[in-house]
């Protein structure tokens, strides 16, 4: 796709949604770990708050792509957002499948996620089980178009897995730092371990479904060194690295020494640098499916 200001507003796009479905995802994982715990109670309402916020500006993202596809395809400067056959041929694509898919998920996702504070146990398993089915429709929503529309559904299933698993692991990145504002110590140091734990299922899902997806987009290793799309992907994996090994220095050392308020310090500081490469990763994403790689 040559860059225009269209292709680059449809990469800010991109992005918000890519940020948004990590939130969700993050937020999900957070509260999983935080459950039936009444200490965090304020903590819980600022990652409701942060969530809605992240949510709205999706749903106004994925509203919003349609026309700016159609601009995109139209060159006819903001005229092309309103033109009715480029609107048409929009909504008949693939990417109309996908937003008729996303903008009902983001919608019902917003009203979930603002009945999140309920007392009653069945309300707040019923509306966990509800955030999780709208974060899989996300989720799916992302196999409609680009790298996995035309594979089998062995193969989008762990397009999905490898989705999810990176959504959780980015998406907790903000959540944990914020946990260092609003917990005592001691509930920050239990909320960094437990998330541990689950960091290494995680990873090992986003390995595991990263490796496999390569073997299937890829021809041949060359590719990642001959092409601009496998020059991406290498950048994308040495920053996962980078990731790896912060995540891996905050599990090993900085959290089992938390005893004061000036190792939460140096564990913000690692976690905004975790958060900076995620956003980084979460960018290059957007130019894969806007630039470079197929349309996502």
């Amino acid at each position: 796709m040559q860059i225009s200001d269209w292709s680059v507003f449809l990469l800010l796009v991109k992005l918000v949604i890519y940020v948004a479905t990590s939130a969700m995802a993050g937020c999900l994982v957070l509260r999983l770990l935080n459950r039936n715990n009444e200490t965090v109670a304020v903590f819980n309402s600022y990652l409701k708050r942060w969530l809605l916020i992240c949510l709205s500006a999706a749903l106004i993202a994925a509203i919003l792509q349609i026309p700016v596809e159609a601009a995109s395809m139209a060159e006819s400067g903001f005229a092309g957002m309103t033109d009715a056959f480029m609107l048409e041929i929009i909504w008949q694509s693939v990417i109309g499948d996908q937003a008729v898919v996303r903008i009902p998920a983001f919608i019902l996702a917003i009203v979930v996620v603002v009945a999140w504070d309920k007392n009653s146990a069945s309300v707040i398993n019923l509306n966990f089980f509800l955030t999780l089915f709208t974060l899989i429709t996300i989720i799916y929503s992302f196999t409609l178009t680009g790298h996995s529309a035309e594979k089998n559904l062995l193969i989008k299933s762990i397009f999905m897995f490898h989705i999810f698993a990176i959504s959780c692991w980015v998406g907790s990145l903000w959540p944990l730092y914020k946990s260092c504002h609003f917990l005592p110590n001691a509930e920050v140091k239990r909320l960094m371990h437990q998330f541990g734990q689950l960091a290494i299922i995680i990873i090992l899902v986003l390995l595991v479904s990263g490796v496999t997806l390569l073997l299937q987009y890829l021809n041949s290793v060359a590719e990642l060194f001959t092409s601009n799309y496998g020059q991406l992907i290498l950048l994308k994996l040495l920053l996962v690295s980078a990731m790896l090994l912060l995540g891996a220095w905050h599990k090993l050392t900085l959290v089992p020494q938390i005893t004061e308020e000036l190792h939460i310090i140096t564990l913000k500081r690692s976690i905004s640098i975790e958060i900076f490469i995620a956003l980084v990763v979460l960018f290059i994403t957007s130019i894969f499916t806007t630039f470079v790689g197929p349309s996502i």
